[in-house]
C-alpha cells in the first residue's frame, strides 16, 4: 500500500537534527501541514514530512473501516522509510496515534502533542462538547455520515479556527475534509492506553484554551501521562496549525522545546 509523505528538505546546516514527521488528525491528510508547517520547519534546519494515513490525502487503502492499529503501522511505515528516528509531531488524532507509537518502542527522537487526544480518549471531552458546543458536535456528524458539502461553514470556522482567520480560509480547508473512519471514532472514546516506554523520547503538549473539541484539563492529562512539557496558548483554537493568528505561536513554541529539549 502506497502511501502519501509530503517532503521538504532542510535548509543548509540542518545535517545535524532530526528529521520531523508530521501526522493529521481525522478528516484531514498531509495537505494540513503543507502551507505554513512544512516550510517554517524545513527553514529552520529540519527535514520535515506529513504522511497521509491510509484512506487519507493521496494515500492508498480504504478509511471505512480503518481502526488505530491500522494507523500505527501507517506511521510506523513512515517511521521505517527514513535514515535516522525522528520526533513525531501529531495533532488531534494524529497526536493519540503518535503516542501509541511510541509506547510500543519503534525508535523516535522526541514527541511534539499539537491539540492532541489525551491518553484516556475522548470520552470526556465528548461530555464538554455537549455542554459548551453542542452546535458543533450535531456539524461533525452530519460531516461523518453526509461529507463536507453538508456542513456550515460557520459552525467549521467555530470548531477549528480563531476568529482571526478569514471565512475564504475556512472554506479552502472544507474543500479538502474528509470522511474520517466510523472505526476509529467508536475507539477514540475509549482507547487502549498508550503507556511511555522506558526509554521515553523528550515530549512536548500544546494546546489552546479556546479549543471547542478539548478542554485544558486534557492536554493537562497528557503532559502528566508523558512527564512533558506543557504549553497552552491564550485565545488559540483546536486547528493550530491552520489558523491564521496562531500557527505561527504555536511553531515558535515547537520550533524553542526542539532547540532545547531535543537536541
Amino acid at each position: 500500500m502506497k502511501l502519501e509523505i509530503l517532503h521538504v528538505p532542510a535548509a543548509a546546516g540542518g545535517q545535524t537534527r532530526p528529521p520531523l514527521l508530521f501526522v493529521h488528525g481525522s478528516y484531514c491528510g498531509a495537505w494540513i501541514w503543507a502551507d505554513r508547517f512544512l516550510p517554517f520547519f524545513a527553514q529552520q534546519g529540519y527535514d520535515c514530512h506529513a504522511l497521509s494515513l491510509r484512506g487519507h490525502g493521496g494515500s492508498e487503502g480504504a478509511v471505512d473501516w480503518a481502526s488505530l492499529a491500522d494507523y500505527v503501522a501507517d506511521v510506523v511505515s513512515a517511521v521505517d522509510g527514513l535514515d535516522r528516528p525522528p520526533v513525531l509531531v501529531g495533532h488531534s488524532m494524529g497526536g493519540l496515534v503518535a503516542q501509541h507509537v511510541v509506547a510500543a518502542g519503534h525508535p523516535t527522537a522526541g514527541l511534539a502533542l499539537l491539540a492532541s487526544t489525551p491518553p484516556s480518549g475522548l470520552g470526556s471531552s465528548s461530555l464538554h462538547m455537549m455542554a459548551h458546543a453542542p452546535d458543533v458536535l450535531f456539524q461533525i456528524g452530519l460531516l461523518q455520515s453526509l461529507g463536507p458539502a453538508a456542513v456550515s461553514p460557520a459552525a467549521m470556522h467555530r470548531a477549528l479556527f480563531s476568529d482571526h482567520t478569514e471565512p475564504g480560509h475556512v472554506a479552502w480547508m472544507m474543500n479538502h475534509l474528509q470522511k474520517e473512519s466510523s472505526r476509529i471514532g467508536a475507539e477514540l472514546l475509549m482507547p487502549p492506553q498508550p503507556w511511555p516506554p522506558a526509554d521515553c523520547p523528550p515530549a512536548l503538549v500544546v494546546g489552546g484554551d479556546r479549543d471547542v473539541f478539548l478542554p485544558v484539563a486534557a492536554f493537562e492529562e497528557t503532559a502528566r501521562h508523558w512527564r512533558a512539557a506543557l504549553h497552552v496558548l491564550a485565545g488559540a483554537p483546536h486547528g493550530l496549525m491552520a489558523d491564521t493568528a496562531y500557527w505561527r505561536p504555536c511553531a515558535e513554541t515547537v520550533a524553542g522545546w526542539l532547540g532545547t529539549g531535543v537536541l
